[in-house]
Formats: structure tokens, C-alpha cells, sequence
């Protein structure tokens, strides 16, 4: 950079000889910095050749992934998915033999979704792919971060979103919920995570009696009550109270049981109210009182 200053500089006084001294500027350096390379769709397309290719090495493709989602955070870029018809090969990654490709695959989904419900759209076009990622949440044998990341996906997907909720719930989604929670290795963010995703769906499906007996019959509130104690994780009891709010918002009625085990439950937090959601926490209050 210092060489392309002195030369720059030597340049527009018309000096010759301290340009010639200075050393021409590297072709590539002056195509970064005043343009002239490969636009972001192309650049795209490149780095989903590399994590496809299967000559490539997995740091190579790993690399090509972190390039491909930092482009597709900009909103037009993760439209442009569809456009550059590259969905297809990305869902095809989450079959990948190699767990750390299957977790990208899954991070650049969730990604390239997030409030976006052009791609959202563009996604729910791929037959089974939804059923993909379901699954991959609910294997036990899978890695921890690929689950993760599946629940993060499936959040994304469904929020705010009635045609991918409709399908999620269609295809099995609300049976992954509890073995999720109730799971004893799994990590505290999954079970945030899975508690995130339930808080997704609420968001665009219609909360009356039969969806109620649905996530009873699922045993989903009993098992996400259990992390309602005070040595929980306080993100993780702030899940389980955004959950009720939403519920008592959404107008659920709780049975005599569930206001019962709510309130003991609920009793257990004063010592830690300070580390909570105050709204959540003050609106599952209100419910109580």
C-alpha cells in the first residue's frame, strides 16, 4: 500500500523517475481498491462452485462458505439465490457427508432467510427441503452444532411466515420440540434455540384450541416448563416466559394444571427477576395474578 502511495504520488507530479523508482502498483491491488473484479453474483457463483466441487478440500469449501454467507447478508444478494439458481445445490450440502459443511449449510439457510420473506418463499419451492432440515433437528446421533444450527434455520424459515409454518407442522416440526428440551446432553443453546423456533411458529399460526391440544399432546409446554427454575440459564428462562406471554397474549386459556405448575414454577424465580426480561416477566406475572 505504501509502495502504490509513493508511486500514486510521483505519478501526478509527472516524475518519471521516482514512479519508475517507487515500482508499478500490483494489477490486483488496484482492481480491489477502484473495481473492476467479479460482481457479488458472480462471486457467489464462485464460491458455491468451490463448496461443490468435489475435488475441493473441505478447508477450501469451508472458506468458500464464510465468503458466501458474509455476501448473502445483504438482503439483495440472499434474493439472488433464487435468481442465480444456487438453492438447489445449497440445500443438496445438507446431505454432505462431513458434519462441518452440513452446519454451514444450515448457517447460510437461516442467514439468507432472517426476515426476508422473498427468499423464505424462494426456499419453501424445494420440495423436502424443509423435512431436510427438520430432520437434521431431530436426529439424535447428529452433532450438537449441526442440531443447532437446524433449529436456527427452521426459526428463520417459519417466522412470520404462514406457508412455511403450515409446512413445518405438516411435516413432523412440532415433534422435534420436546425430545429437544427434555434432552439430557443437549446444550443450553439448543434448548434455546428449539425454544426460539416454538416462539417463531406462534408468530404465524392461528393459537386456538386445536393447536393447544396439539402442543399439550406433544407434552411441548411440560417440557419447556421444566427449565422455568431458577438455576436454569437465564436466557433459556427468558425463552419459556416469552413463550407464555405469547401464548396468554395469543389468548390460550391454560388448564387448572398448567396454571398451577406455572405459578409454583413461577414462585422459584424472585431470586433472579433481575436477570430476566422484565416485560416477560412482569406479563406471565399479570397472567398469574
Amino acid at each position: 500500500m505504501d509502495r502504490l502511495l509513493h508511486w500514486s504520488i510521483a505519478n501526478a507530479q509527472g516524475d518519471k523517475e521516482a514512479a519508475a523508482k517507487a515500482g508499478a502498483p500490483d494489477p490486483k491491488l488496484l482492481q480491489q481498491l477502484f473495481g473492476g473484479g467479479p460482481d457479488e453474483p458472480a462471486l457467489m457463483r464462485e464460491a458455491m462452485a468451490v463448496i461443490t466441487n468435489p475435488e475441493a478440500t473441505v478447508e477450501n469449501k469451508l472458506v468458500a462458505f464464510d465468503n458466501f454467507e458474509m455476501l448473502i447478508e445483504n438482503l439483495d444478494n440472499a434474493n439472488n439465490i433464487e435468481n442465480l439458481r444456487l438453492w438447489a445445490p445449497l440445500i443438496g450440502v445438507l446431505e454432505s457427508k462431513e458434519e462441518q459443511l452440513r452446519e454451514c449449510a444450515l448457517s447460510v439457510v437461516g442467514t439468507a432467510v432472517q426476515n426476508n420473506e422473498k427468499s423464505q418463499n424462494n426456499f419453501l419451492k424445494h420440495d423436502g427441503a424443509m423435512k431436510k432440515i427438520i430432520e437434521l433437528a431431530r436426529t439424535d446421533s447428529e452433532s450438537p452444532q449441526v442440531r443447532t444450527k437446524a433449529f436456527y434455520a427452521l426459526s428463520n424459515l417459519v417466522r412470520h411466515n404462514k406457508d412455511a409454518s403450515a409446512l413445518f407442522v405438516d411435516n413432523g416440526g412440532l415433534e422435534i420440540m420436546t425430545p429437544a428440551l427434555k434432552h439430557q446432553e443437549a446444550s443450553e443453546k439448543m434448548k434455546i434455540r428449539a425454544l426460539a423456533l416454538l416462539t417463531s411458529v406462534l408468530t404465524s399460526v392461528s393459537v386456538d384450541e386445536k393447536f393447544l391440544d396439539r402442543i399439550r399432546e406433544d407434552k411441548i409446554l411440560e417440557a419447556s416448563l421444566e427449565h422455568l427454575v431458577p438455576s436454569a440459564n437465564p436466557y433459556l428462562i427468558d425463552r419459556v416466559l416469552n413463550l407464555l406471554a405469547l401464548l396468554k397474549g395469543s389468548g390460550a386459556k391454560f388448564d387448572a394444571d398448567e396454571l398451577t405448575k406455572i405459578r409454583e414454577s413461577f414462585a422459584t424465580l424472585r431470586p433472579v427477576k433481575d436477570q430476566l426480561n422484565e416485560d416477560d416477566y412482569n406479563a406471565v406475572k399479570e397472567m398469574l395474578d
